[in-house]
């Protein structure tokens, strides 16, 4: 069975930017109620909807006090614990991230380290990409981050 998350959020001066659990080193971060790491949500979208359970705002409403500031990779060992509980295997992680600046090369390594560690997976089994999207739209401006992610689950 296949998952396909998507996550976004706005850029705002001042704020911490994290990506795959991973800080990274930039002026701008991710306006959110929880910690903002689009690629978490997006992780945690796909991982829901290949087991058909659902999306990150069902399970961690932005609404709830009790996530404010929230650390996404919470979110994701809470989702690896319930999938397994419902006898799902990850098979892989694709995750596109497209962001203008920063560039990403030196923190791909990382998030990917990252990524297969809360996932429980072996790290070939785990894929980072990082796009600009050559000046266009809101990303483009730097006014926003994006990512995707599509993973593969089985029942067993």
């Amino acid at each position: 069975m296949i998952g396909l998350g998507y996550d976004c959020h706005k850029l705002e001066i001042g704020r911490k930017l994290f990506l795959g659990g991973v800080e990274i080193k930039s002026d701008t971060g991710a306006v959110a109620h929880s910690d903002g790491d689009v690629v978490l949500h997006s992780l945690c979208d796909a991982l829901l909807g290949a087991t058909g359970l659902g999306d990150i705002g069902e399970h961690f409403p932005d609404n709830n006090p009790e996530y404010k500031d929230a650390d996404s990779r919470e979110f994701v060992k809470q989702i690896i614990s319930m999938i397994n509980k419902k006898f799902f295997r990850l098979m892989n992680v694709d995750i596109t991230i497209i962001l203008e600046k920063p560039r990403l090369t030196d923190y791909k390594g990382l998030i990917r380290k990252s990524v297969s560690d809360l996932c429980e997976l072996e790290i070939d089994r785990v894929n980072i990409k990082a796009k600009s999207s050559e000046k266009m739209g809101f990303v483009g401006r730097g006014e926003g981050i994006e990512s995707f992610c599509i993973c593969e689950v089985e029942r067993i």
